[in-house]
C-alpha cells in the first residue's frame, strides 16, 4: 500500500544516492495539508555545513515566473490595467515594428518567438540594458507559432508590471501578493534572512547562499520576471492553496479557470498562463496526476503541482544544484508525484 511513508523513503533514497542534500516538501488536497516533511542539510560544502529546517528559505529560480510575475499581470489585469491581448508596444512603443505582433499572452504562454536563453549577464547590466537587448534579439519563429520556453519573455513580463504598477517587480508582489496571502517570500534577502537561505552552487569554493543563482536574475539586481524570488516551504504552499481553495484564493474561479486554460492547442507544447500544463515537455506530473493539472519547475530543484478540480497540490523544494547542475531530479519529481496522488485522501 502506498502511503506517505512512501514519500519518506522516496525522498531517503535520493538523498542517499547524493540526488540532493535536502528537501522540504509537502502536500494534500484543498486548504488541507496531509503531509509535510523536511530533511537533510541546507549546506554541505562551501560553507559551514548546516541542516536543513523548516523555516529556511529556497532559491526558487522559475518559481518566480508562476509565484511573482503571473499573479502580478492577473491582478492588474483584475483591475482593468492591461489586457493579456495588448500588444508588447503598448507598453515599449520605441520597439520596431516586429513587436506589434507579440501579445503578452504570447509571452505567458512562451509563445513570443524570443530564444530560450541569453547570456546578457556577460557584458550587461541593469533592467535597461536588458531590455535593449531584448528589444534587438532576432526572433526564433513567428509570435504563435511554436512554444519556446523563454526566460527572455518574462523579464520583459516583469518590467512591464512595474511600468503599469508605478513600482518595482519586489514591491508590488509584496503589497499585491505577498501580504494578502500571509506569505513570507520576496526578492533580495538581506541579512539575519541570507543566514536562513539553503545554499545552491559552489562556485570558486564558496556556496551561494541567498544570493540569487540565476546569472542574469544576478545582473539584474536580484529582482526580475524569470527569477530571484525567495521563501521557504510554507509561503509556497500557502501560495499554491491559492489556486485550489476558494476561501484562500486571490483570483475568483474564472480568473483561476482562464489562468489554467490550454492556449496552445495545436503547437509543440501544453501551455496556459504560466503554467505547465499535463502532457508539455517541462510537465513533471507523473504517470497518475490528473490530465487536468499544471505545474511548473525552478532549475535549482523546486516544483508546483496541483489540479482544480480535485484540489490536490504537492510541492517539492530542493537544492539539487548544490551537487552541480548536471543532476537531473524530473525522474525524483514524477515518482513523488506519482505518490502523492496515491496517498492523498
Amino acid at each position: 500500500m502506498v502511503t506517505w511513508d512512501t514519500a519518506e523513503e522516496l525522498f531517503d533514497r535520493a538523498m542517499a544516492q547524493q540526488m540532493i542534500p535536502g528537501f522540504a516538501a509537502a502536500a494534500g488536497r484543498g486548504d488541507k495539508t496531509q503531509w509535510q516533511s523536511v530533511k537533510g542539510m541546507a549546506v554541505t560544502h562551501g560553507a559551514e555545513p548546516r541542516p536543513l529546517g523548516a523555516e529556511d528559505w529556497f532559491d526558487l529560480a522559475s518559481l518566480t515566473k508562476v509565484m511573482a510575475t503571473l499573479p502580478a499581470l492577473l491582478i492588474l489585469a483584475a483591475h482593468g490595467q492591461l489586457s493579456f491581448k495588448d500588444s508588447v508596444t503598448q507598453y515599449f512603443p520605441n520597439w520596431d515594428a516586429r513587436w506589434k505582433s507579440v501579445t503578452l499572452q504570447h509571452l505567458l504562454t512562451h509563445t513570443g518567438g524570443l530564444a530560450s536563453h541569453r547570456e546578457y549577464f556577460a557584458n550587461r547590466r541593469g533592467l535597461q540594458e536588458y531590455l535593449e537587448a531584448i528589444s534587438e534579439e532576432p526572433f526564433e519563429c513567428e509570435s504563435g507559432t511554436e512554444v519556446i520556453y523563454s526566460d527572455l519573455g518574462y523579464i520583459v513580463l516583469g518590467a512591464i508590471v512595474e511600468r503599469v504598477a508605478g513600482c518595482s517587480l519586489s514591491e508590488f508582489t509584496t503589497k499585491a501578493v505577498f501580504t494578502p496571502l500571509n506569505m513570507q517570500a520576496g526578492f533580495c534577502p538581506k541579512p539575519p534572512l541570507q543566514t536562513r537561505c539553503v545554499a545552491t552552487e559552489v562556485i570558486r569554493n564558496q556556496a551561494l547562499i541567498g544570493v540569487v543563482h540565476d546569472e542574469n536574475a544576478r545582473a539584474l539586481g536580484g529582482i526580475a520576471g524569470h527569477a530571484g524570488l525567495f521563501a521557504p516551504l510554507e509561503a509556497v504552499v500557502r501560495y499554491v492553496k491559492s489556486w485550489v481553495s476558494e476561501g484562500q484564493s486571490l483570483f475568483t474561479e474564472p480568473v483561476r479557470q482562464a489562468a489554467t486554460h490550454l492556449c496552445t492547442p495545436h503547437l509543440n507544447g501544453r501551455r496556459a498562463w504560466g503554467w505547465a500544463l499535463r502532457e508539455d515537455g517541462y510537465d513533471v506530473g507523473g504517470d497518475f496526476w490528473p490530465l487536468t493539472g499544471a505545474g511548473h519547475t525552478g532549475f535549482t530543484g523546486t516544483s508546483i503541482q496541483f489540479d482544480l478540480p480535485s484540489g490536490l497540490w504537492a510541492v517539492l523544494l530542493t537544492n539539487r544544484v548544490h551537487f552541480g547542475r548536471d543532476t537531473n531530479i524530473n525522474g525524483l519529481r514524477r515518482s513523488f508525484h506519482n505518490i502523492v496522488v496515491q496517498a492523498a485522501r
